[in-house]
């Protein structure tokens, strides 16, 4: 039963028609703008009891929330998100912008072929849309590339756009249990990895792959007839397992060079570790940027974890926390509690100080907390590594143990080494929340290497949105030693950071970068680079320098990526997790100082 009827108005949008329902929890409606009569939206509607919790982003909204005003030239505009009441049932609202275009897979299904160069630009579009969802602070995967999902249109210079649809499936990384439905993926665009429960910007690079396959031949790799039972994913997990075993052919018709082939084959690999490893990798490939040479013989499988952490942990080169705007205080723990520690050997042994383990710093997306970790290790001039889930991702059983544990040897080998974990709470989630065994021996893996390891000289960072997620064995003292809070940037630090974002850059002298702190209290880092590169685009097209209206009038448009309500969630966090370390350090017996 549709919640809205014909002609009933929500906020500025009318409904012409109810479209479809789906999962028992989501509506869609054809509506149009009272504003504009000639705008056509789409009105989506989620039952906020029935929605899965774990489909939400951090602060509980809606994953498709994320689509900022920066992908827009990708992914359709967002008029209205709003949550409304309807017979004492509460929604949540979105409005998106109904686009007149075609989808791929109707024009492929028509017999449309596309050459290699006539599929370029397409394949372009639709890579550059999924580097903006990878990009963001806490990367968001698409999880349903396909030809059903990517839609043409002609621009007024009468050339061909794509605007990408389908984000009903968005998700941050996962290991584990989707946080999305999985039945009505297509089964030819899961990346091996996704069928045992990884999902990741590789995954979604596979897919595109496969969209450019089909595009060229007209059926996706390996496809054949699969049964009628859209409810059995396993069976059909064991359909395209089988077809996977043979190899990828490519029709003589289609005169790919032999280059063109094995990038194909290198995006389609079943193999996690020989795929491109991210958007741009992939597409100086498809431009013949990178030479893709076709393997004679394969890799066995025992060669999977060799180690390739050795030429990545190194000392990283840079200003350190010169560059880092503001943050007086976090800078000041990370040197009288970490750095001093870390660069006097000899007082460590001669006051018989403990060296910490490891830090985690958490707080609200868009803050800078990976960039401040990149920053201490320029400052430490220790070897480091930044570590990402991908990175550690295998489709074999026990794989990514065993990546852990080689990661921990290497880094002990080339001591002292700072190790950086970007999004840690995707790599050491609660056990108690997971049915997944696998997993579960990942975290086990976790807590035995960092045990004390910084007797190992090693010293461990987390970064974390969600702290809360993570395992609470990993938070305990002897294993992560400090928790620090990464908050929204105050004035000071706002301020810094427009005078970071706007040096080197064609500006008049007139701007204020005091009254720019002022009008965006409660914006994050990234939004401030986000409005510094809009204005500087926008003064580049009109060939003109940077000025304080230019600025203004790009505040004015901006949206906030953290909102009031978010900001609270992650206050009491922080209040939960200071209590905690507190009422710990009270259980072990040691005497509380502040």
């Amino acid at each position: 039963m549709s919640a809205l009827n014909v002609g009933q108005q929500i906020h500025d949008f009318r409904v012409d028609a109810f479209l479809k329902s789906m999962y028992g929890y989501e509506q869609t409606y054809l509506a149009t703008s009272v504003q504009e009569e000639h705008k056509k939206v789409l009105l989506k509607l989620y039952d906020v009891m029935e929605f899965p919790s774990r489909q939400l982003s951090e602060g509980g909204t809606l994953m498709e929330g994320n689509i900022r005003n920066e992908m827009y030239h990708w992914f359709a505009p967002i008029h209205l998100y709003d949550t409304v009441l309807l017979d004492g049932k509460e929604y949540h609202c979105l409005v998106r912008e109904y686009i007149e275009s075609k989808r791929l897979s109707d024009l492929l299904a028509e017999g449309k072929r596309y050459s290699w160069d006539e599929a370029m630009p397409i394949i372009h579009q639709v890579l550059n849309g999924l580097s903006c969802l990878h990009r963001q602070e806490r990367a968001i995967i698409h999880n349903d590339m396909t030809p059903r999902n990517t839609l043409l249109y002609e621009s007024r210079e009468h050339e061909t756009k794509v605007y990408i649809i389908g984000t009903g499936h968005l998700s941050y990384r996962r290991s584990g249990v989707a946080s999305f439905p999985t039945d009505d993926l297509n089964p030819w665009y899961r990346a091996p990895e996704t069928y045992t429960g990884m999902y990741d910007e590789q995954s979604d690079l596979f897919s595109v792959g496969a969209l450019l396959y089909e595009m060229l031949t007209g059926k996706a790799p390996w496809q054949t007839e699969l049964p009628d039972c859209s409810c059995d994913t396993r069976l059909y997990k064991k359909i395209v397992k089988k077809a996977r075993e043979a190899e990828l052919l490519f029709p003589e018709e289609l005169m790919l060079t032999d280059e063109q082939q094995n990038t194909l084959k290198k995006v389609l690999a079943l193999d996690y570790e020989k795929r491109y490893y991210n958007v741009e990798a992939f597409k100086k490939g498809l431009d013949g940027e990178i030479a893709v040479v076709e393997k004679t013989s394969p890799i066995p499988v025992e060669q999977e974890n060799a180690s390739s952490w050795d030429e990545k942990i190194k000392k990283q080169t840079g200003n350190g926390f010169a560059d880092v705007a503001g943050m007086e205080e976090v800078k000041q723990i990370f040197y009288k509690d970490i750095l001093f520690l870390l660069k006097n050997k000899e007082k460590v042994e001669r006051y018989k100080l403990k060296i910490p383990n490891g830090a985690l710093l958490y707080g609200p997306p868009g803050c800078g907390k990976t960039y401040i970790a990149e920053k201490f290790a320029q400052e430490s001039g220790l070897n480091f590594m930044m570590v990402k889930a991908s990175d550690l991702g295998s489709i074999y059983i026990h794989g990514t143990q065993g990546k852990i544990a080689e990661l921990f040897d290497e880094a002990e080998k080339k001591a002292p080494t700072v190790i950086c974990f970007d999004e840690f709470d995707a790599m050491v989630p609660d056990r108690s929340r997971m049915d997944n065994v696998g997993q579960s021996g990942e975290v086990n893996e976790f807590l035995s290497q960092l045990n004390n390891c910084a007797e190992r000289g090693i010293f461990v960072i987390g970064t974390s949105n969600r702290p809360d997620r993570i395992d609470p064995a990993v938070l305990r003292t002897g294993r992560i030693d400090k928790l620090i809070y990464i908050p929204l940037p105050d004035k000071e630090a706002r301020k810094l950071l427009f005078v970071f974002q706007l040096r080197d850059r064609w500006c008049e002298e007139t701007i204020d970068c005091e009254i720019l702190a002022d009008k965006t209290a409660g914006y994050v880092a990234s939004d401030i680079t986000f409005i510094v590169n809009e204005t500087a685009l926008t003064a580049a097209m009109k060939d003109i320098p940077i000025s304080q209206e230019l600025l203004m009038d790009e505040i004015g448009k901006a949206r906030q990526s953290v909102n009031k309500e978010q900001i609270e969630v992650y206050e009491s966090m922080y209040a939960r997790l200071e209590s905690g370390r507190i009422e710990e350090r009270r259980r072990i017996g040691f005497a509380t100082y502040k």
